[in-house]
């Protein structure tokens, strides 16, 4: 097996985490994060290969798979962005963070 790296929110985590060690003795339990995560991106993968590909394994890719935030992720950036703007000129109104 590759190690790999992906993001996740925290609640996302925890409820992962919550999930292992909670049914780690029950006979469909998981008894690591790493085998739930791999049963759970199965069978997602499994369900777009059905809906897109008539059940088949997409071809692999070539070419590097986008990078960065996705587009809410981006979208949650901005947003925060412009809370923490709106803090810094309430708390110093001379604040200027123009480029």
């Amino acid at each position: 097996m590759k190690p790999q790296t992906y993001s996740m929110t925290e609640p996302l985590i925890e409820r992962l985490k919550s999930a292992v060690w909670h049914t780690i003795q029950k006979p469909d339990g998981y008894h690591n994060v790493s085998q739930l995560v791999r049963a759970a991106v199965d069978q997602e993968v499994t369900r777009l290969e059905a809906k897109y590909n008539h059940g088949r394994p997409f071809p692999k890719v070539t070419t590097r798979l986008p990078t960065g935030p996705s587009p809410e992720g981006a979208m949650r950036g901005a947003q925060i962005r412009a809370r923490n703007r709106r803090r810094a000129s309430e708390q110093d109104p001379d604040h200027d963070d123009s480029p």
